[in-house]
């Protein structure tokens, strides 16, 4: 028997089996083949005793008759099929393995009792389970990714790992949170989470060194206290954002029906993660915010935020937004205000504003970076983090590393907001990949940076 608790060969596995491989791309099994030969890095087997070759990959009747050492099976097979091909991975030593098929627990009690006959045989033979009812994982580092089905999709490694137990949310999460600029390094949709679940996966995301941001979708949780546990040791070493849903009557049925889950009392939830420092969410677009907001470099050391913009719309709203998150936009002192004035002469009107936000009214292109930059560094002492609000363009690869210099010798948080960001799409995440966090409209960034304040006050005001 082997029992495996670190995740290392679930996410990065040397040889790979997929049970229930199909040239059938109207199957699961054809579907995850697919993608696997597109993207696998490492040795990848089909087993299916009723072909002989699927895809141009030869099939082996069992994955015991495979030649080689499997770390992963991938088992797309229906439901009654899987405890027989659990027993044949024991057999043959298959530390992890991915039960895609749904009509376990989440189908009612004949479902249940067949979810638990298969977690019996798992454990006795060391074998650790992902779902069942799971799209299973996405893993760029070893080309692996059932979530999306090996769509084009930028897999480009990042610093966040997610989990979900819904597949939904994961494909979101990626395809969405890509184009936000956001990289993942590993994802999991984890389903009914019979065995493997939410506090593995938090403990193993903390440890590993290449994240930087933990994320989840959670809609029950089986062991609230063990989930507690791993979310304070996690949120201790690293920014951990969640959204938890079946807070209200009609989610908790629709969680129940959907993985089996029981949501629980969603105000105790509340409560009970804000005291373990994670960052909550209530919805996809708020996740995605949340996540891009901490891809800052470091933490606020306080709520005082300096406001620069170059249109006078974007000064008022800001202010309003940034206070409205429970931030400062502390007014500047005559001195600070005096040399903002000579920085300005001549270049933009006299009636822009000085005091905090500091609004440069449509200053001309040729000047536009110089003064952003200037106004930047004279306001820097008196405030904790920056927001802008820039008609600039964000495609400008040479202000954008200006300003995250800036930003880096600062010592401080630069979040960014484009006017017109329906036009800035690409922009922005090349700002979000530069750890200069980016967003649609103020609202949202000042949301981001109170979290971010929040969380620094979490860790007694240490710097990331």
């Amino acid at each position: 028997m082997r029992t495996t608790t670190s995740l290392e060969l679930l996410f990065n596995p040397r040889a790979l089996a997929l049970v229930g491989a199909t040239g059938d791309r109207r199957k699961s099994g054809g579907n995850f083949l697919n993608g696997l030969l597109k993207l696998y890095r490492g040795r990848l087997y089909a087993v299916n005793p009723n072909m002989e070759e699927a895809m141009g990959l030869r099939c082996y009747p069992s994955i015991r008759d495979v030649p080689d050492t499997i770390d992963l099976a991938i088992i797309a097979t229906p439901a009654r099929a899987v405890p027989t091909v659990l027993d044949d991975c024991v057999t043959k030593g298959v530390p992890f393995a991915v039960i895609h098929g749904a009509g376990f627990k989440e189908v009612g009690s004949e479902g249940a009792m067949l979810e638990r006959d298969v977690v019996a045989r798992a454990r006795a033979g060391g074998l650790r389970l992902v779902g069942p009812n799971c799209m299973g994982i996405f893993s760029p580092d070893a080309g692996i990714d059932t979530v999306t089905y090996g769509r084009d999709l930028d897999r480009e490694p990042g610093p966040v790992s997610a989990f979900g137990q819904s597949g939904w949310l994961c494909g979101a999460l990626l395809v969405n949170g890509t184009e936000r600029g956001i990289r993942f390094r590993r994802v999991v949709s984890s389903g009914n989470q019979a065995d493997l679940g939410t506090g593995d996966y938090l403990r193993d995301f903390a440890a590993d060194a290449e994240t930087g941001i933990v994320a989840g979708y959670v809609e029950g949780l089986s062991d609230g206290r063990a989930f507690l546990d791993a979310a304070i040791e996690a949120a201790r070493r690293k920014p951990v954002v969640l959204w938890k849903a079946g807070g209200t009557g009609s989610g908790a049925r629709a969680a129940l029906s959907h993985t089996g889950s029981l949501a629980g009392d969603g105000v105790v939830a509340e409560a009970a993660l804000r005291q373990a420092g994670v960052s909550r969410v209530s919805g996809l677009e708020e996740l995605l915010d949340r996540i891009v907001a901490f891809h800052a470099p470091c933490l606020p050391g306080g709520p005082r935020v300096g406001v620069i913009v170059d249109a006078g719309g974007g000064a008022v709203t800001a202010g309003d937004a940034c206070e409205r998150a429970g931030l400062q936009v502390p007014a500047l002192g005559e001195e600070t205000q005096d040399r903002l004035r000579r920085l300005l002469a001549g270049v933009v009107p006299p009636f822009s504003g000085i005091s905090n936000p500091v609004d440069l009214v449509w200053p001309p292109d040729s000047e536009e970076a110089r003064l952003l930059l200037g106004c930047m560094e004279l306001i820097s002492p008196l405030v904790d983090s920056f927001l802008f609000v820039l008609y600039t363009s964000l495609s400008d690869p040479k202000f954008a590393e200006a300003l995250r210099l800036a930003g880096e010798r600062q010592g401080k948080p630069v979040f960014v907001v484009p006017a017109l960001y329906s036009r800035e799409r690409a922009g922005m995440a090349l700002y979000t990949q530069k750890r200069m966090p980016t967003f649609p409209t103020v609202e949202r960034a000042a949301s981001g940076l109170g979290a971010l304040v929040e969380y620094a006050r979490f860790l007694d005001g240490r710097e990331c």
